[in-house]
């Protein structure tokens, strides 16, 4: 009992010096951020217009890319794109920052061969609803959404794969419900606890930023400055590759979807809920669901710590190095990844074709080889909503 109650206070300090910690840093960060955007907007004012596209771009809508549906939990409308015959084994996809369910249009137009494909919106993304308020976006209740998702399209158990900002809800999902998950596949998703563990010691890109979002109002103005060039820098890669894997109309496509302002809250407010102190009174479990780390020697987030730190928190852990490959997988080399999921999945075998990326150097080579409304949808594709209860 007496090491029960020690421990007890030894998490309440813990908690209270981490709060501390996290407010000063909060503080110190946003000084400099603050500073330079209103250093920005009084001497270059253009820089925060921007031209935005009024019509949806046509591929938002082909038919190639799935079937778009909505459901409507409890308290929210979730929107997701589903392909493949449904009486298959369901994959379900979740998106990472700043993305939504285009980014799998590669994986839903191959994978629905052999599998029933669902791309979801996450919520405050997309199509599906944006709740202004940071408690909405609480991993324990997204957690609960995404149960909810499952039992409302019909389906008991899926493989779920993630990418980038999804992996937090991903890694949280396989933990709470194992049960419910054949396969998990993680694409330069690490757990989010060797995340914040990397970010404490300052040893995460743009580490400053992640804390300036704690800030309403003006993170999301910065987000969107110059056109929202953002999507122009971090899909550079892909928009400069001669083999194509992005266009000017799906460059097109992303800046139309986050093209208000409140398209970038529910975004942000994913990296305010992730870095808020929380007290933890219980060691973190394994997890016994089969897992596929796959993560481009080239990904500028990800560390080779997280990677090491990723694999400690699951029993049957699988590690895939991607020679040239950046942090946008799914769509920097969508035939090659494919490939990677289908071998691991063992449905069919696979020959896994030769990269799409020219090799780069590496430390993991080296080593390896603020409100409470609900914001309407900015995008309208008018198919059915399943209304659907918590069981």
């Amino acid at each position: 009992m007496w090491y029960r109650i020690q421990d007890f206070k030894d998490s309440v300090l813990a908690y209270i010096i981490n709060l501390i910690k996290f407010y000063f840093f909060v503080g110190l960060y946003s000084i400099k951020y603050v500073g330079l955007h209103f250093y920005n907007l009084v001497l270059h004012p253009k820089r925060y217009t921007q031209t935005k596209v009024s019509v949806p771009p046509p591929c938002l809508s082909n038919e190639i890319n799935g079937q778009h549906q909505y459901v409507k939990l409890q308290k929210h409308k979730f929107h997701y794109v589903e392909k493949g015959d449904r009486t298959n084994r369901l994959v379900l996809l979740i998106h990472g920052y700043p993305e939504f369910w285009y980014s799998w249009r590669f994986q839903l137009q191959k994978l629905s061969s052999y599998y029933h494909v669902v791309a979801i919106d996450m919520k405050g993304y997309g199509d599906s609803d944006k709740p202004l308020s940071r408690n909405e976006y609480n991993i324990d209740v997204v957690t609960q959404e995404l149960r909810d998702f499952l039992t409302a399209i019909g389906s008991q158990k899926c493989t779920l794969i993630t990418h980038g900002q999804g992996g937090i809800l991903g890694w949280n999902f396989i933990s709470k419900y194992p049960d419910l998950v054949d396969n998990y596949i993680s694409i330069s998703s690490p757990h989010p606890t060797s995340f914040l563990q990397e970010l404490e010691l300052n040893r995460v890109p743009q580490t400053g930023w992640h804390y300036f979002c704690q800030l309403p109002y003006v993170p999301e103005k910065e987000v969107m400055k110059q056109d929202m060039a953002i999507f122009d820098t971090i899909f550079s890669r892909m928009l400069n590759n001669k083999r194509g894997n992005m266009t000017q109309e799906d460059l097109e496509a992303f800046k139309y979807t986050f093209s208000r302002k409140e398209d970038w809250v529910g975004p942000l407010n994913y990296i305010r809920a992730l870095l808020k102190p929380q007290m933890y009174l219980g060691h973190t479990r394994k997890v016994r669901v089969p897992t596929l780390f796959i993560v481009g020697n080239a990904d500028p987030f990800i560390s080779l710590e997280m990677i090491c730190k990723s694999s400690e928190y699951v029993d049957n852990f699988t590690l895939k190095i991607v020679e040239g490959g950046g942090h946008f997988l799914p769509q920097e080399m969508p035939n090659y990844i494919n490939s990677i999921i289908l071998d691991f999945l063992k449905l069919p075998e696979v020959q896994l074709p030769t990269r799409e990326f020219p090799t780069d150097q590496s430390i993991i080579k080296k080593m390896f080889g603020a409100g409470r409304t609900v914001v309407t949808s900015t995008v309208n594709y008018g198919n059915q909503v399943i209304l659907a209860r918590r069981q």
